[in-house]
C-alpha cells in the first residue's frame, strides 16, 4: 500500500482476511479509512469483546481459555474468517496462540448485515449461512442465501445489533454472526468489516448509507445467494484457465476471480457465484449445479 501510495491520500475500507490479520497493516491510522479504525478490530479480535459482551449480558456461546473436561467444543482463533481457523476439539488438541475455546450449539446459523453511519444502525442483509466442513476438518463459509424473517425478529435483531454497535464503537459495514435455537439468539462473533455478503447488500438496498432499508426491503419476493466455490484439487491457473474464468466474470454471475500464475490449493476459494431466484427449492438446486458444471469445466480448459 505504501508503494501503490505513498502520500497516503488513497481512502481504504479492510475486507475480509484484512481485518483479521492486524500484523500486516501498516499506517491504517494515516489514512481515511471507510470503515472500523485499528483499535476497535483489535478490541473485537481479543478476549476484551466477552469480557464487554458478558457485562452487558449479551448471550453468547460459553468461552473458556482452559482445556474442558467434557462436553462438545470448538477451537477458534481471534483471526478466523469465512470458517478458516474453526475446528472441533479432540482429545489430543491444546489451545494455539490468539484462540480460544467455545462451547458448540446446535441451531440455525444466521449472518446479519448492518451499517453504522454518525452511530445510527441500518439493518441491510439477513441471511442463512451454509458451512462445510472441509477435509482439513475446519469449518469453512459455503453459502449465504437471503432470509425472510418476521417484524418480531427484525426488532430483536436490531436491538443487538445497536446495542453491540454503540458497545464497540462501530462505522461503516459489518456484520454478525448468530445461532438461532429456540427462542434464543446466541451471538457467535462480530466481523466489523465486510465480507460475503457484498453482492447481496447491493442487491437489496443500493443506497443504504443515505436511505433506511426496512422489513420490505429485506423481505423481498427474490432470493439472492452467494456461494464460495472451492478447489477440490490443486489448481494451478495458466493462460487457458485464466481466459475461462475472465469471460465467465463478464456475465455477472462470477466475481473474485484468481490471478494468472495463482496456485489454489484443495479447500481454498477459487471465486464466487452470484445467483437469485424467487424459488428458494430452485436457487438450492441451481447453486449444487451451476458449481458442480464450473468444476468440470475448469478442469477441462
Amino acid at each position: 500500500m505504501t508503494k501503490i501510495d505513498p502520500q497516503k491520500k488513497i481512502p481504504i475500507l479492510l475486507g475480509s482476511g484484512f481485518a483479521e490479520n492486524l500484523s500486516n497493516i501498516h499506517n491504517l491510522n494515516e489514512r481515511q479509512n471507510f470503515g472500523n479504525d485499528l483499535e476497535t478490530i483489535k478490541k473485537i479480535k481479543t478476549k476484551t469483546f466477552f469480557l464487554e459482551l458478558e457485562k452487558n449480558k449479551i448471550l453468547f456461546p460459553q468461552v473458556k481459555e482452559k482445556k474442558p473436561s467434557n462436553g462438545n467444543w470448538l477451537i477458534k482463533s481471534f483471526r478466523s474468517y469465512g470458517g478458516t481457523k474453526v475446528h472441533f476439539l479432540r482429545k489430543s488438541q491444546f489451545l494455539e496462540e490468539q484462540s480460544y475455546f467455545q462451547k458448540f450449539i446446535k441451531g440455525e446459523s444466521v449472518s446479519v448485515q448492518f451499517s453504522v453511519k454518525n452511530t445510527k444502525v441500518n439493518i441491510i442483509g439477513v441471511c442463512d449461512q451454509f458451512i462445510l466442513k472441509s477435509k482439513k476438518k475446519y469449518f469453512m463459509g459455503k453459502a449465504l442465501i437471503t432470509k425472510k424473517i418476521s417484524h418480531n425478529f427484525f426488532i430483536k435483531i436490531f436491538d443487538l445489533t445497536s446495542q453491540i454497535a454503540k458497545i464497540f464503537s462501530l462505522e461503516g459495514l459489518n456484520s454478525l454472526d448468530v445461532i438461532l435455537k429456540g427462542e434464543k439468539i446466541f451471538l457467535l462473533e462480530v466481523n466489523p468489516r465486510p465480507g460475503l455478503s457484498a453482492k447481496i447488500i447491493h442487491f437489496n438496498n443500493k443506497n443504504f448509507l443515505e436511505k433506511k432499508t426496512t422489513l420490505k426491503h429485506l423481505n423481498k419476493k427474490t432470493f439472492f445467494s452467494t456461494v464460495i466455490i472451492y478447489a477440490n484439487k490443486e489448481i494451478k491457473i495458466d493462460q487457458k484457465k485464466f481466459m475461462f474464468l475472465k469471460k465467465l466474470s463478464l456475465s455477472g454471475e462470477f466475481s473474485e476471480i484468481p490471478n494468472l500464475g495463482d496456485i489454489i490449493g484443495v479447500d481454498e476459494p477459487i471465486c464466487l457465484l452470484h445467483l437469485k431466484s424467487k424459488n428458494i427449492d430452485f436457487l438450492e438446486k441451481t447453486m449444487i449445479k451451476k458449481e458442480s458444471q464450473f468444476l468440470n469445466k475448469l478442469a477441462e480448459s
